[in-house]
């Protein structure tokens, strides 16, 4: 596993699928940065065509590396986030500079709700939406799961086998884009 997010896992607990969210997250950082460079280049080209010195050139160029690097750090957030499926529990880990840990064990899940717009149908992305009862949790919506049939299946199976107390579950991995069968015990 990436960076070693297992440190957050307690002794008896397994890790079953580990995903990064969808990389749709990263458009509207990226459209930005691009507009930006786009725009500081063709402020060059007007405002000063032969010796690119002009003190408007510098600034307009400034903007466009603010968020170039707006967009390589928005890359750096995406890469670490993750979310973590284990035997007990469902982990969020993200924060470059922060780390935030938010979890919700799957005995307290009561109900799920799974939704796809439009354009997560087509991306291939969902969200999940996990409730508890009376209770506010500190992990209660995960946006942009890739995959999120896998995600939903397997979240299912197990908060299913807790409530029912079944202690073998047959849940399809996937541990940050390799998928695989696995008995859970």
């Amino acid at each position: 596993m990436a960076r070693n997010h297992t440190r957050y896992l307690a002794v008896d607990e397994r890790p079953l699928m580990q995903v990064r969210r969808h990389p749709w997250v990263l458009a509207r950082s990226f459209l930005v940065a691009l507009a930006a460079m786009i725009g500081a280049t063709l402020v060059g080209f007007v405002l000063s065509p032969e010796d690119g010195s002009d003190v408007i050139d510098t600034l307009v160029g400034l903007v466009a590396v603010f968020f170039a690097l707006r967009f390589v750090y928005s890359l750096w957030e995406w890469w670490d986030h993750r979310v973590l499926v284990t035997n007990e529990r469902v982990i969020e880990i993200s924060g470059v500079i922060t780390r935030r840990v938010a979890s919700m064990p799957l005995t307290k899940v009561t109900d799920m709700t799974y939704q796809r717009s439009v354009l997560g149908r087509l991306l291939g992305y969902g969200d999940l939406v996990l409730e508890s009862a009376g209770q506010k949790q500190a992990l209660e919506r995960i946006d942009h799961i890739p995959d999120p049939d896998l995600f939903y299946r397997t979240v299912t199976a197990l908060v299913t086998a807790k409530a029912t107390g079944i202690r073998k579950v047959s849940v399809t991995m996937r541990m940050t884009g390799e998928a695989r069968s696995r008995s859970e015990s």
